[in-house]
Order: structure tokens, then sequence, then C-alpha cells
């Protein structure tokens, strides 16, 4: 993939595995792929395979019907970038969403791509009715105030809750965001 240059993307949300072209796979394949060459705790580790990255996906678009939201970044069929809404299942918390693997590809970086997906999702957990997102997150760059710029809250950090692809121990920093004030 080439460098991706401002405005040749788009955010569609995904609602059904069927939407989901060869090369879509592929790319989302990649997507994680390149996060994990590129050292961010993401869930996988360098010794991950492109199966365990397409079963994940695989996973994933499976619970499109339960009001989790996957939205992509996509110039053509190929994918830039992620982010996925869970909703809690449980009864006390159903107001409330896990905001997860916000991803964007090392040459699709820069351009918009990660604060369009934000958006996007935030959105979408507003008009399911959630009042409440949560994360966590162990990269450096979103964690030094990219997240705030969006509007979140650190709540606290944990030191050693996650490895990195290559073993390492990193520390994690949780952030919430109020949807109904957005304080």
């Amino acid at each position: 993939m080439e460098k991706i240059t401002p405005r040749r993307f788009a955010i569609i949300q995904i609602t059904s595995a069927d939407q989901i072209t060869p090369k879509m796979k592929t790319s989302l394949v990649e997507l994680l792929a390149d996060s994990v060459a590129h050292n961010y705790s993401v869930g996988f580790m360098n010794d991950s395979t492109p199966q365990d990255y397409e079963e994940f996906w695989q996973q994933e678009f499976s619970k499109t019907k339960s009001s989790n939201g996957i939205f992509l970044a996509v110039e053509g069929e190929q994918v830039l970038g992620s982010v996925i809404v869970t909703r809690e299942s449980r009864a006390n918390g159903k107001h409330r969403g896990e905001f997860r693997k916000l991803l964007v590809h090392s040459l699709a970086q820069k351009i918009g791509i990660g604060s369009a997906l934000e958006r996007a999702a935030t959105e979408y957990a507003r008009s399911i009715g959630l009042s409440l997102l949560f994360l966590d997150s162990a990269t450096d760059f979103l964690v030094e105030g990219v997240y705030e710029q969006w509007g979140w809250k650190m709540s606290g950090e944990i030191p050693q809750y996650a490895k990195n692809p290559d073993g390492s121990l990193v520390s994690t920093w949780f952030f919430y965001k109020l949807l109904n004030t957005d304080k």
C-alpha cells in the first residue's frame, strides 16, 4: 500500500459480514499485522498469524446484529482504519459501551482517519442510546492528548497491564466519555 493522502477515504459502517469483500478481508488482516509490526498492544503477539487476525474479524462481524458497531475507513476496498463499539449486555450496564480496536494503518496516519472513526463511533453510540463509552489504551501517542482532544477523560493507569507484541509489559490507561453531556 502506498502512502495515503488526505480526503481519499470514506467511513462506512459494517452491518453484515456480507459487506466484506475478499480485498477488504485481506486489508483487515494487513491492518492488524501492521499494528503488530509497529509493536502496538492490540491483543496480538509477534507470533500471531494471518489466520488469527482473520478469525478475529470474522468473530467481530458475526456480532453486528447485536448492536455492536463496526466502522471502517476505506479507500475503495482498501481498509485504512477501524473502530468497534461493543454494547454491554448485562442488565445493569446496557447504557454503556466499549470503544475498541481504533486502528489506523501506519501509511494512513495523520490525515484525520482516527478522528473521523472516533466521531462515527461516538455518534453511533448515541444513536443506540448509550450514554457512556469507555476504552483502554497502551498506545502512547493516543494517550498523550489525542483522546482528550476528542472529549475523553482519563480515569487512571495500570502499570504492566498488557503486553506489546514483542512481549514487553506496558502500562494501560483507561478513559471514558459521557455522551449525554460530552464532559
